[in-house]
């Protein structure tokens, strides 16, 4: 597994890339903004960590700019706990998953494990068709019959967490501890406004919703 590590600090990055090739990942390592773009359009890696602080420009832009590309890699951000409380949209838009610092390099494994695992979940033909709603898993692309949708990452993940549940009811706190790795009741309006996002761009064209609410709390993926 190829991993991008995009750290300044010279004392953390290669404790990281130590730790990491020891358990058997290929790490690059980058400290500079624009050669770390560069590498992210010419390589295919399979996860990135990404510093939020960096000389110059800092981790959220480079991460902006990744998404804006349709380059769905996982993200996970290395930040203090000041960034989280002060940065929470940009987090909201464009991570799969955070560590503040310090943290515990047997942590940060098992966090790209799960993220690896999450992200490798395919169907034998890599495709998942519900409905008139098809996701190519190898591209990120969400087609509803013969219109492309155009998703947030954010969007992207609930819309294939809900699909892949084969109709069952799922709560506000199971998308958060899916797609956002959070449990925090104050967080509820976040899927919220979500999955209005997403409900809005599925049925643009389209008379059908397949997103039902269940009893105000739940939610689930209902073919006609």
């Amino acid at each position: 597994m190829k991993i991008l590590l995009v750290e300044d600090d010279k004392v953390i990055w290669e404790n990281i890339k130590e730790y990491l090739e020891k358990q058997g990942f290929n790490v690059t390592w980058e400290i500079n903004w624009d050669y770390a773009f560069s590498k992210i359009l010419d390589y295919d890696y399979d996860l990135i960590i990404l510093d939020v602080m960096l000389p110059w420009k800092d981790g959220f832009q480079l991460a902006k700019q990744i998404r804006k590309l349709k380059i769905q890699t996982p993200i996970i951000f290395l930040t203090a706990k000041e960034d989280i409380e002060s940065k929470e949209k940009w987090f909201l838009l464009w991570w799969d998953d955070y560590l503040t610092k310090p943290f515990s390099l047997k942590e940060l494994v098992l966090r790209i494990r799960n993220l690896l695992r999450r992200d490798k979940k395919l169907d034998t033909n890599n495709e998942i068709i519900k409905w008139d709603i098809k996701i190519n898993l190898d591209t990120k692309e969400v087609f509803r019959n013969w219109k492309k949708i155009e998703l947030t990452p954010k969007e992207y993940q609930i819309l294939l967490y809900l699909m892949q549940q084969n109709w069952k009811v799922v709560s506000k706190q199971d998308i958060l501890d899916h797609v956002w790795w959070i449990n925090a009741d104050i967080w509820s309006d976040v899927v919220r406004a979500h999955i209005k996002s997403l409900r809005d761009k599925l049925n643009e064209w389209f008379e059908y919703d397949p997103i039902k609410t269940v009893r105000w709390m739940w939610f689930k993926f209902e073919e006609n």
